[in-house]
């Protein structure tokens, strides 16, 4: 509380607009994303509770997921690790660096051996509203 309250001091001290800051990227992640045409259909559904459903589209995610899993978020360092599905081995995890906001999720892998799941490397998935 004091940061900010030095910040909003600062701005208005330099004559600036205070510019709200993002949300963490762990309120971020949580909701529905989907690659858009061309690019695929593929979504994926990350929960509050730390789950993961991927799906070959978004209408699909609650009736036949490719995967399903958990996910951790530190930073913006986020590992996936698919338990059921056909995409990866039970148990694999692969980590991307991950660009969060209210539009989307873009991905860069850092690792993963699994080639299905890595398909997701340079990627940016969009927000479903």
């Amino acid at each position: 509380m004091l940061r900010l309250g030095l910040v909003a001091l600062l701005a208005a001290c330099s004559g600036h607009s205070q510019v709200a800051p993002k949300a963490p990227n762990n309120e971020l992640i949580v909701g529905e994303f989907a690659r858009r045409p061309p690019a695929g259909t593929t979504a994926a559904r990350f929960r509050g509770d730390g789950s993961v459903v991927i799906a070959h589209d978004r209408a699909s995610l609650d009736s036949k997921p490719l995967a399903t899993g958990t996910f951790q978020l530190a930073g913006d360092q986020l590992t996936l690790t698919y338990q059921t599905g056909t995409m990866c081995p039970a148990g694999s995890s692969g980590t991307y660096k991950v660009v969060l906001s209210k539009v989307g999720i873009h991905f860069v892998k850092v690792q993963d051996a699994c080639a299905d799941r890595a398909q997701i490397d340079g990627q940016t998935w969009f927000r479903q509203h």
